[in-house]
């Protein structure tokens, strides 16, 4: 302030003397400038902070938002379970697996591992399993209690009246993460009788008549033989599309297959889709080759 006194001194330097109405305007606006800012210092600060907190709630109300909608959005980007289409219609039977995997286990476990063979096929297009307790039924009226030969596997498809029968064997179990589960399975039917289911459906829409095949005693058409260990890139890749394809069950797990991995019983689910899957592409091929076969005779 003892500054703005001495304003002679300014005006007499050759500056000032053609800027005197703006040396004194500075110095005015100066005071009056300096006497606002130790005034208002406090409330200018404590407006700066909240204005910058307000900012960061904004900036964090639009992440969550955005965050909410990819959450949202995420199962819609899932692709649904595919079904397989078999190359023919047949009802099907599947035995109790039988046990070779060195692991003691109890009957209602190879059970449930039928069990859901069953609800696999079932899934197929074309297909239709028999339940499984009927299948049970059948072999005690027959007294068969596994079914290790291809005589048995008559009797007892021959006894439900079905046109085929799978059988299989366990050869890998363990539950343990990482799962490995390993079997094999076989497709018993006669073939004329597949076939001639096949030769029907071609004929939809048609005129004419199917020509069954002569009647030929139940034999081993088909076998698949399924290694699933959790520890191989292939099976984890299959897995993970699987787990993908199923996401109804798999919601809460990143990633999904972790789920298959963890509960074994999941797993089992896996690895007999898997067998069916091979079972139906295997057939498809079996089936081609026959048909082109006989074309080429005729």
């Amino acid at each position: 302030m003892k500054r703005i006194v001495r304003m002679g001194d300014i005006r007499t330097s050759h500056i000032a003397k053609s800027h005197r109405q703006d040396a004194m305007a500075t110095v005015f606006v100066s005071d009056r400038r300096s006497a606002f800012r130790r005034s208002d210092r406090t409330p200018r600060r404590s407006s700066l902070e909240f204005q910058g907190r307000l900012r960061f709630a904004r900036l964090a109300g639009l992440v969550l938002l955005a965050g909410s909608f990819g959450c949202r959005t995420e199962p819609e980007r899932l692709a649904g379970p595919s079904s397989s289409v078999a190359p023919y219609a047949a009802v099907l039977m599947v035995a109790p697996f039988t046990n070779e995997s060195g692991v003691d286990m109890r009957p209602d476990l190879r059970a449930s591992v039928s069990d859901k063979l069953v609800t696999s096929i079932n899934a197929v297009e074309g297909w239709q399993a028999v339940p499984l307790n009927r299948t049970l039924q059948a072999m005690q009226q027959l007294g068969v209690g596994e079914i290790r030969s291809v005589d048995e596997a008559r009797a007892v498809l021959q006894a439900v009246g079905a046109d085929g029968i799978i059988v299989g064997t366990i050869t890998a179990w363990d539950p343990y993460d990482p799962p490995t589960f390993g079997a094999n399975i076989l497709l018993v039917a006669d073939e004329g009788e597949l076939q001639s289911s096949f030769e029907a459906r071609k004929l939809t829409g048609r005129t004419g008549d199917a020509v069954p095949m002569a009647s030929q005693p139940p034999k081993t058409l088909t076998d698949v033989v399924g290694d699933y260990d959790a520890t191989r890139h292939d099976v984890r890749q299959n897995v993970r599309d699987y787990a993908r394809s199923h996401s109804d069950i798999t919601g809460g797990f990143d990633p999904p297959e972790r789920y298959y991995l963890m509960v074994f019983d999941r797993w089992l689910d896996f690895a007999t889709d898997q067998l069916v899957e091979e079972l139906v592409q295997k057939e498809q091929t079996r089936v081609f080759r026959a048909d082109a076969s006989r074309a080429s005779s005729r």
